[in-house]
């Protein structure tokens, strides 16, 4: 790997904006001192394209806005570059205005409990924005004009963006300190990573870290592991960091395995220790890897059957809903119905369907974990 794609621990710093109270103390609790004045680069490849561009103040401008529900108005709409169609927000003393995300309509109509019906007027906006305005107007000028709003907004490529509504005690940690921490965290177990897959947009963050150790398990496959690291607005008040493991099979087909029980970080809490005592769980690994371990070779020895098959078809139906599934319900037919595969093989071939929507993705995922991880204490 060549020198222009490593980052140096010195290097971290530059995601840190000291001036703010938090970051100064995320400066200060995850070796911030001893990495200014480091020449070692990370044990971490592939993150250079996603540092450059969470440096604060460069590519992502964040400011935030407290403001009143009657300082806030709608001012129209806008089709974004996936299609949909969003609100174009006026603030009260800012001569700015903002377009919405999908999440952040959400955000704005869930405290009355009409954020789903939002979005589906919004679908609709050519028969249905007046009556979303209507909404609008009772709820947040006539019903609770005087409730403060956090507003989130960015600038993007030279667009102002709102990312996100919240109650001002809503203080989540950004993605940018976020990534400090995680490299921080990775670093503590001395094993060379490698950011495997990112995804980044205005409301969340999904980073995929795999370990260059690769274990080989005599006569199934090979395992390497890691964790996803996922932190959204969406109001879950919680960063996870999900271990993870990857199979690669003999027969070529691959599972990813992710573990129901993500260590969590609560959104910016009053003092540091609690995101402390959580990321001492990332060395933990190693003990998830040997259970992880027994359960592949237990699984590799059974066979798919009709019933486990209709069972992993309900759940993925819980998670994706029957009108989705049905887009590859033909191969998921294909696959459960040859009853010669062993269920780590089934998983595989699982992976091939094609899931658009990253938490949904990961949700299958847990769902392989939980599947085997039954099938072992069963």
């Amino acid at each position: 790997m060549s020198e222009e794609t490593k980052i140096r621990k010195r290097e971290l710093i530059k995601l840190l904006d000291t001036g703010l109270e938090f970051e100064q103390a995320v400066f200060d609790s995850f070796s911030g001192e001893e990495y200014s004045s480091s020449d070692h680069y990370i044990n971490i490849r592939g993150v250079k394209e996603i540092f450059d561009l969470l440096i604060p103040k460069t590519t992502w401008t964040k400011e935030d806005y407290t403001k009143k529900n009657n300082e806030i108005s709608i001012v129209g709409t806008e089709t974004d570059e996936n299609g949909n169609t969003q609100l174009i927000i006026g603030l009260k003393d800012v001569k700015d205005t903002f377009i919405t995300t999908s999440e952040a309509v959400g955000h704005l109509f869930s405290p009355v409990k009409m954020n789903q019906y939002a979005k589906f007027l919004l679908d609709d906006s050519d028969d249905h924005l007046g009556v979303l305005l209507q909404n609008f107007e009772y709820w947040f000028k006539t019903v609770k004009p005087e409730e403060p709003v956090l507003i989130r907004t960015v600038i993007e490529d030279g667009k102002k963006i709102v990312r996100c509504f919240a109650t001002p005690s809503y203080k989540p940690i950004d993605n940018h300190a976020l990534l400090y921490i995680a490299l921080w965290a990775l670093e503590q177990l001395n094993t060379p990573f490698r950011l495997a897959l990112s995804r980044i947009d205005h409301s969340s963050m999904k980073l995929d870290f795999l370990s260059d150790e690769e274990l080989l398990i005599e006569g199934i496959g090979h395992l390497s592991y890691g964790f996803t690291l996922v932190n959204s607005e969406n109001k879950e008040k919680t960063v996870g960091f999900y271990p993870t493991f990857d199979l690669t099979n003999k027969d070529g087909t691959s599972a990813t395995l992710i573990m129901d029980k993500p260590i969590t970080i609560v959104h910016r809490g009053k003092t540091m220790a609690p995101i402390l005592r959580s990321l001492q769980e990332v060395n933990d690994i190693r003990n998830h890897l040997d259970w992880v371990i027994k359960i592949i070779k237990i699984a590799h020895k059974t066979k798919i059957d009709d019933v486990f098959a209709f069972k992993v078809q309900q759940e993925i139906i819980k998670i994706v809903g029957v009108r989705q599934f049905d887009r590859f319900a033909n191969k998921f037919t294909e696959i459960s119905s040859n009853n010669t595969y062993n269920l780590l093989q089934f998983f595989g071939r699982l992976g091939e369907l094609d899931l658009s929507d990253e938490d949904q993705a990961i949700k299958v995922k847990i769902m392989f974990w939980k599947f085997l991880d039954k099938h072992k204490r069963n």
